[in-house]
């Protein structure tokens, strides 16, 4: 990936064109790292990013939803859920090696970030979301999984 143009504006916000993408990046008060980056999209380009503040990735976080969420089984998953104070949902994945290899283990998560991206407008805001992937949820069909997916996520407005 090339960077085409970067220019520094107000408040240390550095604009990098991408291929085919315009990213607004805003560098933290005490620090070099970006707090957050906004993605506006150049006509006739794709974004299908799954941008780190919709991801559960603290261990903490993880912990908490499994004591003190809500437990949904399914065929071929178990979803856990609670609220947060976000503006938005969030999602974490976990796969163990009963699901499968590497190979299978990270398929099985694409699937689950693609229905969740997806199906965002079907998910109630606000909520943190873990699925727990089990075995033989590698054979199934994305279609099948969404469908049963949105069946559990239904189960959480009940």
């Amino acid at each position: 990936m090339t960077v085409a143009d970067e220019t520094q504006g107000a408040h240390g916000a550095a604009t990098v064109t991408h291929q085919g993408s315009v990213e607004t990046v805003c560098a933290a008060q005490h620090g070099d790292s970006p707090a957050w980056t906004f993605n506006r999209q150049v006509p006739g380009a794709t974004s299908e990013k799954f941008p780190r503040f919709v991801r559960i990735v603290r261990s903490l976080d993880y912990q908490a939803i499994y004591k003190t969420g809500r437990k949904i089984h399914s065929s071929h998953f178990v979803l856990f859920s609670r609220s947060n104070t976000l503006e938005h949902s969030r999602l974490g994945i976990t796969a163990s090696r009963k699901v499968g290899g590497a190979v299978v283990r990270n398929r099985v998560k694409r699937l689950f970030r693609e229905i969740f991206r997806r199906s965002l407008s079907q998910i109630p805001s606000r909520f943190d979301v873990v699925i727990n992937a089990k075995s033989g949820c590698d054979r199934v069909r994305y279609e099948d999984l969404r469908v049963e997916f949105l069946a559990a996520v239904k189960k959480l407005n009940q």
